[in-house]
């Protein structure tokens, strides 16, 4: 029975003796694991921001947003009566539940903001009053908005952290002024720091009345409202969604078995939403980084059967003083194995390192690596390196001994 004691010792000993080689060898699969550990760390470290910024809305939260193409076949989209949101379905939808606590609409544009003979570009939240305590936005400084700054189109703006410094305002941002949009704003509140998620920061977004930035508005985009509604805690999700739902298909006159213009999400959609889109991204990358493991494993094969040939006359000596053809198989198995595996030791380290690092600068977090990413950066090429090195070890071991020995 062969043993795998003095086979492992061999094989460590022939790698070491190569250690460049070696190192060379592994290199293709430590890129396509670290590559996998970098993407699934990457989608984690993005499907935790978002959760996180969905779930500081609260569990008793629904979306409630225009149908848009990918809702539905495209010839019953463009079929369609009614796409519309406005502020006046808001108002409407507020007033047609006690049940519905606040409906918060709000609209997302980009703009220039300008201070003081600097300028940066910035995301702008058009919403009300309810919007910071619908989302768990604490102010740091300042003053909220109130109902009269929206029934008069007020020239305010909350600002995020990070737009003082780009702005380089100096002292107390409160009183001061700025212009986005061609609306000149007086500052009137500043906002806790959030962290940036990719996409989307922010810490660099200005926040100014719904009202008076519909004037900066075309009639189309003030008629795509998104609204954020709060229900009872009491309510489940499901039962909240039917009541949004039906009283929304009231208020807009949408008749019995039509489709209605508007789509309403709850917290547990959007974690499905966020499942698929993620599973499909980790599917679409595990393709591709399984060519780099695949080159990988052609270049172990490759060397190995080098390592056969240049050890021809070795063979022959170690099966001459009795090495039997299991121990010469199980010597080049193990030695494939060992380059696959310490390849992948190496590509779940450095993965980690850059997928923190990466994570850090483009989410403002470091995604969590699941078990099942570590126990396939370890097993797969392990795998790999026992199937690309089969034929090499085989071949080692079906040498004869006595040609071998002849070799030179």
């Amino acid at each position: 029975m062969t043993t795998l004691g003095e086979p492992f010792k061999a094989a460590v000993l022939s790698l070491r003796a190569n250690k460049l080689r070696s190192a060379l060898t592994t290199l293709g699969i430590v890129i396509g694991v670290a590559a996998v550990i970098v993407v699934v760390s990457l989608i984690q470290g993005l499907k935790g921001s978002v959760m996180a910024q969905i779930e500081r809305a609260g569990s008793n939260a629904l979306f409630i947003r225009p149908s848009m193409p990918g809702d539905m076949p495209f010839e019953e989209f463009l079929k369609l009566r009614d796409r519309d949101l406005t502020l006046d379905h808001m108002r409407a939808l507020a007033a047609a539940e006690p049940r519905i606590l606040a409906v918060t609409p709000v609209f997302f544009s980009g703009g220039e903001v300008k201070h003081g003979g600097r300028s940066t570009s910035t995301q702008v939240y058009m919403t009300d009053e309810t919007w910071l305590e619908q989302n768990k936005v604490n102010l740091v400084q300042g003053r909220n908005f109130v109902p009269a700054d929206l029934r008069l189109r007020s020239k305010v703006a909350i600002m995020g952290p990070r737009l003082i410094e780009k702005l380089g305002i100096k002292g107390n941002p409160i009183g001061q002024f700025l212009t986005v949009n061609s609306l000149s704003l007086e500052i009137i509140g500043l906002v806790e720091e959030q962290g940036a998620t990719l996409g989307n920061d922010p810490d660099n977004a200005l926040i100014i009345p719904i009202t008076t930035g519909m004037a900066t508005l075309a009639d189309s985009q003030r008629r795509q409202l998104i609204f954020q509604a709060r229900y009872e805690p009491t309510m489940a999700s499901e039962d909240a969604e039917d009541m949004v739902r039906e009283a929304l298909r009231r208020i807009k006159g949408v008749r019995p078995k039509e489709r209605e213009g508007f789509r309403v999400i709850s917290q547990k959609q959007v974690a499905s939403i966020m499942d698929t889109v993620t599973g499909a991204i980790t599917a679409v990358a595990g393709g591709m980084v399984s060519v780099a493991l695949l080159v990988g494993g052609i270049g172990i094969m490759n060397i190995m059967l080098v390592s056969v040939t240049e050890r021809t006359r070795e063979i022959g000596i170690r099966k001459a003083v009795g090495a039997r053809r299991g121990d010469i198989l199980m010597q080049f198995l193990i030695e494939a194995a060992l380059l696959s595996v310490l390849g992948g030791a190496l590509g779940i380290l450095g993965g980690f390192v850059i997928g923190a690092l990466v994570g850090k600068a483009l989410l403002g977090t470091i995604g969590a690596i699941p078990a099942w990413a570590l126990v396939a950066g370890f097993g797969v090429p392990a795998g790999i390196g026992l199937l690309f090195g089969m034929y090499p070890a085989a071949k080692a071991a079906k040498l004869d001994p006595i040609e071998s020995l002849r070799y030179e």
